[in-house]
């Protein structure tokens, strides 16, 4: 499992939105120069997670996420691979049965079925894949100069 120190920046109904710049991986590979992962990290884009929690936090409260080792990947094979494979595989099982037509109509219609059985899985595995509050840090990092 892997951590990540995260900021909140908002406070919901039943969880918190954090925030974190995209950075760590970019330490650990020698990829950097056709790297999107190295580009986004040097641009600082934020990135945004909603956790689900019953503790309170304040807005610039300090959290330690646990993020699940393989999570993410597993995750993405599922979402993303599961209804391009249901396309494939459709859209071969129809060019088999007879027309282009009939080729891209099951082939929409697999693509449609790996993304119900991609939602199923998810809705099943969301405790695995979903990072965890792990810890609180109770101040707010400042780099306010004082005067």
């Amino acid at each position: 499992m892997s951590q990540e120190v995260v900021a909140v920046v908002e406070q919901g109904e039943g969880g918190i939105w954090v925030e974190a710049t995209q950075r760590s991986a970019c330490g650990s590979c020698n990829a950097r120069s056709g790297c999107g992962q190295h580009s986004l990290s040097k641009l600082g884009r934020p990135m945004r997670l909603w956790i689900p929690t019953d503790r309170n936090y304040q807005v610039g409260d300090q959290v330690i996420l646990s993020l699940p080792q393989g999570g993410l990947a597993l995750s993405a094979l599922v979402l993303y691979g599961l209804p391009l494979v249901g396309l494939i595989a459709g859209a071969i099982l129809g060019q088999r049965l007879g027309t282009d037509l009939l080729s891209a109509l099951v082939g929409i219609a697999g693509l449609g079925i790996g993304f119900v059985v991609a939602k199923k899985l998810s809705e099943q595995f969301t405790k695995q894949w979903h990072p965890q509050i792990v810890d609180g840090c109770a101040g707010v990092i400042s780099t306010k100069l004082v005067e």
